[in-house]
């Protein structure tokens, strides 16, 4: 009787020893990760200063103006080159209605000055429908700009929180705040770098796009150039 009564005191003994031994690793590994954590290299999105984040944030408030300025210009353009377009069109189907009958007429000197303006205004309008297309393509370039400058405005206020919720935290870390706090305010950070990186993605995404318009935009100018230059008008 005594024997079983050692054996189990044992038994109950080795069972409290166990359980504060694996409490102790458990605790150690939490520290060990709460260590690794707090490492600064393990920064996911590197800390900026307030005033940078700021410089940031207004400078595209003021690209988002320009961009939308540029947009508004290039349409009340596209709108004055399509009534352009629609005039000439007009005449030349004049001129071709005019020049018709004089072949009929046989006023040979007058269908011949016909011919020369017919092509007079087929040129016009070649060179009219290039530029409405250039200004298409600056449309869709200032779109695209605002378009990016508005994510990177939410992209930088965004950031400009999170620079101040880790000064908070770290206020609340060395006064020294309870578990249930401390992972309350964990999960802010991660939530507001979560919602910061796609806003990266978005930014990246918008960013390249960007530089395809530009190229259009580019390719258009050179086609409207070199237009101009066949025709050999004067360049400035």
């Amino acid at each position: 009787m005594k024997l079983k009564f050692k054996n189990f005191v044992f038994t109950g003994l080795a069972g409290m020893f166990l359980a504060i031994m694996l409490s102790g690793i458990s605790v150690f590994a939490q520290d060990r990760v709460q260590s690794i954590l707090s490492d600064p290299r393990m920064v996911v999105i590197p800390e900026r200063g307030q005033d940078q984040v700021s410089t940031d944030i207004d400078n595209a408030k003021a690209t988002r103006q320009l961009a939308q300025e540029r947009k508004n210009q290039a349409d009340a353009r596209l709108k004055e080159i399509e009534k352009a377009i629609d005039t000439r069109k007009d005449e030349l189907k004049d001129i071709e209605k005019r020049k018709e009958d004089a072949k009929k007429s046989k006023r040979e000197a007058e269908s011949i000055a016909l011919q020369s303006e017919l092509k007079a205004v087929k040129q016009a309008v070649d060179l009219l429908i290039r530029l409405k297309e250039l200004r298409k393509a600056e449309i869709e370039e200032a779109k695209v700009c605002s378009d990016l400058s508005e994510v990177e405005i939410r992209l930088y206020e965004l950031e400009k929180e999170l620079q101040s919720k880790r000064v908070e935290y770290i206020t609340n870390m060395t006064a020294g705040i309870g578990d249930l706090t401390r992972t309350t305010n964990q999960q802010v950070l991660k939530e507001l770098e979560v919602r910061l990186l796609k806003l990266q993605k978005e930014q990246a995404d918008l960013t390249q796009k960007l530089a395809s318009k530009q190229q259009e935009l580019i390719k258009q100018r050179m086609k409207l150039h070199e237009a101009q230059l066949k025709l050999g008008m004067p360049r400035a």
